[in-house]
């Protein structure tokens, strides 16, 4: 599998899979000084409120 397109909103980072197989989601991916990028979680969409983003993310469904 590999990414399509990668989509970063204040230190939030949205990748859609591309490949058989991929479904319909996105790899969600976080950063914090210090530690770099993590893993977040896999979904088909993401509350920006509840990731703290304070502007739209085209991987939010709301907020």
């Amino acid at each position: 599998m590999t990414f399509g397109s990668v989509e970063c909103v204040q230190g939030w980072a949205g990748a859609v899979p591309q490949g058989p197989k991929t479904g319909d989601g996105v790899y969600l991916f976080h950063h914090t000084a210090g530690t770099g990028w993590k893993y977040y979680g896999e979904g088909s969409g993401y509350d920006c409120t509840d990731l703290g983003l304070t502007e739209p993310a085209p991987f939010c469904v709301s907020g």
